[in-house]
């Protein structure tokens, strides 16, 4: 199992948070837990050998081989299966800023969910799927996702300062900002907030912070694995510890304690240069 990285092309780097290619020869690894938890990020999708299949909230989606998919933002747990045997898939990490820089969508729609970019861009979405398939290696279709991407942003001309600066806002402070006090700073209410949030990005204002803030202590746990980081660094973030064990059973689907004993090396390997 290998995973390796591309760095975005500079225009789309506040779009596009990274570029990732998994490939194993004998698909995903069936004795790992495969779980891939929210971190606030939609994704574009290229299985471009074997196909995959994702359950998350009880449901299974089917991502065929050779077809482009945007996945929206999580807000739950998914886990990954493959058959075993050779297989190679492209991600696109999109930033939540990309999800409305990108495409002309009600995102709440597609969070937790998978369309094809058939369906979205109907004829022009499948000459890309084509092209993107027809390509011989690897890097030769990300350049072709980079350009159709860059095209997508030249093409959308739309402002989009006050999401933008909200974003922002959330990110620096790794989604501990209250949402009325994020309201309060940029003038406007907690309920338009949320509608903007819903339509342009998926979930709301406070389902991405508590997402945010989750992830900052799970990054730097799946790069240590150290067993008593939970224990010693949730009081950064959470106001006590039942809050904290209920936060992280939402994002994982089990307790701190029990989830430190399970097998993610899957999981593990797309935090090596986040």
């Amino acid at each position: 199992m290998k995973v390796s990285f591309t760095q975005p092309e500079k225009q789309l780097s506040p779009y596009v948070a990274l570029i990732w290619v998994f490939e194993s020869s004998f698909g995903v690894p069936l004795a790992d837990s495969r779980i891939i938890v929210p971190d606030g990020r939609a994704k574009i999708i290229v299985p471009y050998r074997n196909s995959l299949c994702a359950a998350v909230n009880d449901r299974l989606l089917n991502a065929k081989e050779h077809q482009i998919f945007l996945v929206g933002i999580q807000s739950n747990p998914t886990t990954i299966a493959s058959t075993a045997t050779d297989t190679g898939t492209i991600g696109v990490e999109l930033t939540p800023k990309g999800l409305y820089h990108f495409f002309n969508l009600s995102m709440h729609e597609i969070t937790n969910r998978m369309v094809s970019f058939e369906e979205v861009f109907g004829p022009p979405g499948a000459r890309l799927q084509n092209r993107v398939g027809d390509a011989e290696d690897p890097q030769e279709k990300i350049t072709l996702l980079q350009t159709a991407l860059m095209h997508l942003l030249q093409k959308n001309e739309k402002e989009y300062a006050l999401l933008d600066h909200t974003l922002d806002m959330l990110a620096q402070t790794h989604g501990m900002m209250r949402v009325q006090e994020l309201a309060a700073h940029i003038g406007y209410t907690k309920r338009y907030l949320d509608m903007l949030f819903k339509e342009h990005i998926g979930v709301s204002p406070k389902s991405l912070a508590s997402i945010l803030r989750f992830q900052e202590l799970y990054q730097v746990w799946m790069q240590h694995k150290s067993p008593t980081l939970f224990r010693n660094h949730w009081p950064a973030y959470y106001y006590d510890q039942s809050h904290f064990i209920k936060e992280f059973k939402r994002f994982t689907g089990f307790t701190p304690q029990h989830y430190t004993a399970i097998v993610n090396e899957f999981g593990r390997a797309f935090h090596a240069r986040q």
